[in-house]
């Protein structure tokens, strides 16, 4: 199950003996952990790293006895012995041996930052015994949810757009909630506003990237010039940046020749192994353009790459040209064809 449905199975269940969580979210690791430190009434967590600690430590932690209480909730980070890396050892057999007989009123979560556990091990068998969750990115509709309540329970006065801000930019539960705890310390008892967000919160490259692309297509030659210009001053490197706008443009030309009603724009992304949300916004921005002008920016471009691998062109100097023959295609139909 994933993370927030056993977050919220906590609450109308008893606590099980041990969890076992996978996936590259920790911070959604670190916020299941606090849930169940809350309802179990548990007053720490001991933490252990496996790959430093081993085993031994947490299961001493798990057996021994307390004179002031008799619950525990321990947390081993790193359990590789779960995934395709981790290696047979004591250690590994020892945790094997605990799925089989856990310590009554104990309860032991698990974590490790992987894709998926290996199913083949033994030991990935008998953990599937107990309850595991996969802490990965929700979808957008989820996470704003979620948001929204991380937020609620810790008192912060944010805005619903401040927090899709946020979630555009970063698009990733572990680093939102992260930042929501800075941007709470900088708004003080005020609420924090889109604008806060816009002014501290780092766009992503992937974001800025998006954005250049988009100016080209809409045909804002001294917006795309703009964008460009602080791609470089984050060393983006400009052939790169020239094969993902030759990328874009080949996305176009396939929603222009194809998107005539025999393929739907779904079936099409199927086709490029592209996100069916990248085609819709390729056939959108390709309504802006004739056919031949995307197949000779296509040319334009390869021409380029091949100049400047050979040292014949300078390679900023080589996009900014493709980039100012692509937005002026783009910006009116009626303009001169891209020679």
């Amino acid at each position: 199950m994933d993370v927030f449905q056993a977050m919220d199975e906590l609450e109308a269940n008893r606590l099980a003996s041990v969890y076992v969580l996978y996936g590259s979210e920790i911070g959604l690791v670190d916020l299941f952990c606090d849930r169940v430190k809350h309802i179990g009434g548990f007053t720490s967590i001991a933490r252990f790293d496996f790959e430093e600690d081993g085993f031994e430590q947490a299961r001493l932690e798990l057996d021994t006895l307390s004179f002031f209480s008799e619950k525990a909730l321990v947390h081993v980070r790193n359990c590789v012995a779960l995934t395709s890396q981790g290696k047979s050892g004591s250690d590994a057999e020892a945790l094997e041996a605990y799925f089989e007989n856990p310590a009554p009123g104990r309860v032991l979560v698990l974590s490790t930052v992987a894709d998926k556990l290996d199913e083949r091990k033994r030991i990935t068998k008998a953990a599937k015994r107990h309850v595991v969750v996969q802490c990965t990115t929700p979808k957008e509709p989820e996470a704003l949810r979620r948001l929204k309540r991380f937020a609620n329970e810790r008192g912060m006065n944010i805005t619903e757009e401040a927090i899709h801000e946020l979630w555009r930019r970063v698009g990733s539960m572990t680093h939102c909630m992260n930042e929501m705890e800075k941007l709470s310390v900088y708004a003080l008892d005020r609420r924090i506003e889109r604008a806060d967000v816009e002014q501290l919160v780092a766009r992503s490259v992937e974001d800025s990237v998006f954005d250049w692309i988009d100016c080209v297509a809409q045909g804002q030659i001294a917006a795309a010039l703009t964008s460009l210009q602080g791609l470089a001053r984050q060393g983006y490197d400009p052939l790169a940046l020239m094969a993902l706008l030759a990328r874009q443009i080949r996305m176009m030309g396939l929603a222009k020749t194809h998107g005539d009603g025999r393929e739907t724009l779904d079936q099409l992304a199927k086709r490029a192994s592209v996100h069916p949300f990248a085609m819709r916004v390729a056939a959108k921005q390709a309504q802006r353009f004739a056919l031949r002008d995307l197949e000779m920016l296509t040319r334009r471009i390869a021409d380029s790459e091949y100049d400047v691998k050979r040292g014949r062109r300078d390679p900023q100097q080589a996009l900014e040209t493709i980039l100012m023959q692509a937005a002026l295609a783009a910006s009116t139909r009626s303009s001169p064809r891209v020679q």
